[in-house]
């Protein structure tokens, strides 16, 4: 999986505002494409377009309200799947698209439409966050524990690296959250595999137990 930043609604923000959120975008996940673009001036979605392969599969993930299905319909050239507004009193997005489809361009590149997104689980993730945090983990090489969780130890680098703003603070925010959502659905996924072990032992027990009332 290649993943490739979309930045939807560029014409929202001045060229001032749109360059700082960029620029900030780059510092934090330099590695990744990232491409700014409108559904409605068409800027940069000739950028987006040439991303696009054909024979490859794409998928479009994103909260509700950000412009998948407008972007889908630009692709394919003209408004084959309905769209809403976003809310005006909230600004937030309406679920316009309930349902999974996968879409065949002209040029032959396939491109999958998704609900926007109510929750996204992070299962199993541990090095992958340390991989995408790399600034991170360099610093945390150098605290004074092996066992630093980054949070309020004495001795910590990483700590002491985002108050010499050395690490942005948003981008350190950004890391404690993940590694607790995904320590949160491991304890949850050992947790369930414990409840199904023993409602399995007890189903078998009551079965043992029938067998040999039958028997008798």
């Amino acid at each position: 999986i290649r993943p490739v930043i979309l930045l939807s609604k560029s014409d929202l923000l001045s060229e001032e505002a749109l360059a700082v959120t960029t620029a900030s975008l780059r510092a934090s996940f330099d590695e990744y494409r990232s491409i700014a673009f409108s559904a409605v001036s068409k800027d940069g979605l000739d950028l987006v377009q040439n991303e696009i392969v054909p024979g490859k599969t794409y998928c479009l993930l994103g909260s509700s309200g950000v412009g998948k299905t407008t972007l889908l319909n630009r692709l394919i050239g003209f408004d084959q799947f309905s769209t809403n507004s976003v809310r005006e009193k909230d600004s937030r997005g309406r679920h316009t698209t309930s349902i999974r489809k996968l879409t065949v361009l002209e040029q032959g590149a396939m491109v999958i439409d998704t609900p926007g997104m109510r929750e996204l689980g992070n299962f199993g993730v541990g090095d992958s966050i340390e991989d995408t945090f790399d600034d991170i983990r360099q610093y945390a090489g150098q605290c004074r524990f092996n066992d630093c969780r980054h949070v309020s130890e004495t001795g910590c680098a990483v700590l002491e690296a985002v108050n010499n703003k050395l690490i942005d603070a948003g981008r350190y925010q950004n890391y404690l959250k993940l590694q607790k959502e995904s320590a949160y659905y491991e304890m949850s996924h050992t947790e369930k595999r414990r409840r199904e072990r023993k409602f399995g032992k007890l189903t078998k027990s009551v079965l043992k137990q029938r067998k040999r009332k039958k028997f008798y």
